[in-house]
């Protein structure tokens, strides 16, 4: 089943926003520092322009969370860099250090952003698709059964016919009572 642009159009915002959203908290948090709006704006933009032709087909996890941790370390130097433009534009009184924004902690809230956001969406993904599906079955069954041709019949095979044309002989039964025609001559009279 492939996606309609609409639905494309939809499926890759929300990728988006998901996945922009947890990845600038992740971010945040492991910083400590604010972030530029500009930067968000533009990883929005950027998920979006890359997820929006991925997203005609169902996605396994596997493909959500390669494409989320690829996705990750791209916001993370963009959100990096927004920072430093940011304080340097805005808060020249604390200058913040470049060395502060690698590390474990920052790898490790990534990683968990990405793999967070790769399941969240996994089950949006199936749980969308499996709608889609339903409701496809359920509206386009009866255009499909009007416009379908019949099925081929397979012919019938002939019953072989007996030499004798003589109705074949059925033995009466032991149990039976005969109660139909007029009645049986009574013998002795």
């Amino acid at each position: 089943m492939i996606a309609s642009p609409p639905s494309r159009t939809a499926r890759s915002a929300i990728f988006a926003v998901v996945c922009v959203c947890l990845t600038a908290l992740g971010h945040r948090t492991a910083s400590g520092e604010p972030m530029s709006p500009d930067a968000l704006l533009w990883g929005f933009f950027g998920v979006w322009a890359v997820a929006l032709p991925l997203a005609g087909h169902e996605r396994s996890l596997p493909t959500i969370l390669g494409g989320l941790l690829g996705g990750q370390f791209v916001l993370h130097a963009l959100f990096s860099t927004g920072e430093l433009h940011y304080h340097h534009h805005h808060c020249s009184a604390h200058p913040v250090s470049a060395a502060g924004h690698g590390g474990t902690a920052m790898t490790v809230a990534h990683l968990l952003a990405a793999g967070a956001s790769a399941w969240w969406l996994r089950r949006g993904e199936r749980a969308a698709w499996r709608l889609a599906r339903l409701a496809a079955s359920v509206l386009l069954r009866p255009l499909w059964l009007t416009f379908s041709a019949p099925a081929p019949q397979a012919p019938r095979a002939a019953v072989p016919r007996t030499q004798s044309s003589a109705p074949p002989r059925i033995a009466p039964l032991r149990h039976v009572l005969v109660l139909r025609g007029p009645p049986a001559p009574v013998p002795g009279r």
